[in-house]
């Protein structure tokens, strides 16, 4: 098979090793150890395939990163930092299955790989599968390790069963381990940790803080240049320059008919107290929001959880997961890699400075609210704080819509998702109630890629031309990765 990298074992992959073990803060490991024991009791009574439970786990502690009970601050703070993690994750659970089955294309083959020709591959594969999500979990979230230590000790039980076969069992998790940190080794250099400042350009039309938020940080300036995981480069699908790149591009903008339909729109439907949005569009917003929120996470979390009840509903081999969930985080996160380096290079202000402070050609409302990202009890609704022009929403969804739409060769597909937005557990900031259980309904991949759209115009944190441009970029960086990796 064809492969991208070679590497050999330096010791880099020791200090892998070494600093995986470093002693970390205190924490509740009660709760992981009681999450771990409720991970393996939902699999054995109701088993799944190895990646769809490694999948659960790193769900699971994706929502836990947002939550202080067990993080004070995440491991993987925002949706570029949590798409590489989740992209890592399942590359090597992918890896790790191919190494047995070699009926993909491969992209990390160290030049050490043992043999596997030699050992059953059911009880191997799976032992490869779960070593491989393991030690990848264990580097990135290092606050959860006893989460992880757990749950890999109890399925590995589970795998091994009455078997005798101890030699596939421990091939696959030489081959888990030396495939994870093969690919923790390559992406250790890849400039994700060189994020450094932002200076702001004092200008209408320019990216500014949210206002009622005035310490919010600059979350990613650097992230475009962080080395992809398929495509060539941050900039390779870079959305048009219709907004405008300089001063005088801006203006020109800022007085178009286009700029001046969204900016309607926004006000509209976006405003936080809108007399024109439906309950239902409201409902919309907040559905594909998680925004950061306590114990829901950002949006590469939400994406994988429709993917999940979609490989679930179609019976995906373990072989057919195990493709799926690498392309689709493969895409979503290059997609951040794309998005946020077009926010950065743009820098386009949000609907909430450009409401507020209006421009030649539309009206000033200085104290306007948006509905905004929905803080879920945790403070109250924002707009998020990097610029608006592409929306991530749209990006990370339309790359992992468009890899379903490829991996299925249709685009109809009758599915029902249940949000962690409205899972009767979440509160609502601005109510201060609890928000109901809602599950939505979609007859196409593209329906539900739709409200994911208009989502974060509902929610007045986005400009239509975000949406679109996310959109066609999202796109176009899956059918890249699919085309590359089929």
């Amino acid at each position: 098979m064809e492969t991208k990298f070679q590497f050999q074992q330096p010791l880099l992959i020791i200090l892998l090793i070494l600093i995986a073990r470093i002693q970390c803060i205190s924490i509740d490991t009660n709760l992981l150890r009681t999450q771990a024991k409720n991970l393996i009791d939902a699999y054995e009574s109701k088993p799944t395939d190895a990646i769809l439970f490694w999948n659960a786990v790193l769900l699971n502690a994706a929502a836990n990163d947002y939550d202080n009970s067990i993080a004070d601050s995440p491991d993987q703070a925002g949706p570029t930092t949590t798409s590489r993690a989740f992209a890592i994750i399942h590359g090597a659970m992918y890896e790790a299955m191919n190494g047995f089955e070699r009926i993909y294309i491969s992209m990390y083959r160290p030049s050490s790989m043992p043999a596997t020709y030699d050992v059953p591959r059911a009880p191997a594969v799976e032992a490869a599968i779960t070593e491989a999500a393991y030690q990848t979990l264990y580097a990135l979230y290092p606050k959860q390790r006893e989460l992880f230590t757990q749950t890999r000790n109890n399925f590995i039980k589970l795998v091994r069963g009455d078997s005798s076969d101890n030699a596939g069992i421990n091939k696959g998790i030489l081959v888990g381990k030396l495939l994870a940190l093969t690919i923790l080794e390559s992406r250790s250099s890849d400039n994700s940790q060189n994020q450094g400042t932002y200076k702001l350009i004092n200008q209408t039309g320019y990216h500014q803080p949210d206002p009622t938020h005035p310490d919010q940080p600059f979350l990613s300036p650097r992230w475009g240049t962080v080395t992809p995981f398929v495509i060539q480069s941050g900039s390779q699908f870079r959305a048009s320059n219709t907004v405008g790149n300089t001063l005088a591009g801006r203006r020109q903008f800022l007085r178009s008919e286009k700029y001046i339909s969204d900016y309607n729109e926004v006000v509209s439907l976006g405003t936080r107290n809108s007399q024109t949005r439906t309950a239902d569009q409201t409902e919309v917003g907040i559905f594909w929001g998680y925004d950061g929120a306590p114990k829901l996470g950002v949006p590469p979390r939400l994406y994988n959880q429709v993917v999940r009840v979609i490989a679930i509903k179609k019976n995906n081999t373990l072989q057919q997961n195990a493709q799926l969930f690498a392309f689709v985080n493969y895409a979503m996160a290059d997609a951040g890699i794309s998005a946020w380096e077009t926010k950065y290079y743009y820098e386009l202000w949000r609907p909430i400075l450009g409401v507020r402070q209006g421009s030649p050609t539309t009206r000033a409302i200085p104290n306007w609210l948006p509905l905004g990202a929905p803080a879920d009890g945790g403070g109250d609704n924002f707009t998020p704080p990097f610029p608006s022009y592409v929306s991530g929403h749209s990006t990370f969804g339309s790359a992992a819509f468009e890899m379903l739409r490829l991996f299925y060769g249709t685009d109809q597909f009758q599915f029902q998702f249940q949000s962690d937005e409205y899972n009767g557990a979440t509160k609502d900031s601005i109510t201060g109630r609890v928000r109901p259980n809602r599950t939505r309904s979609y007859e196409r991949f593209s329906q539900a890629e739709e409200e994911n759209f208009l989502s974060r115009i509902y929610l007045g944190v986005h400009w239509r031309i975000d949406q679109e441009e996310g959109r066609t970029m999202g796109r176009k960086i899956a059918k890249y990765i699919y085309d590359k990796l089929t």
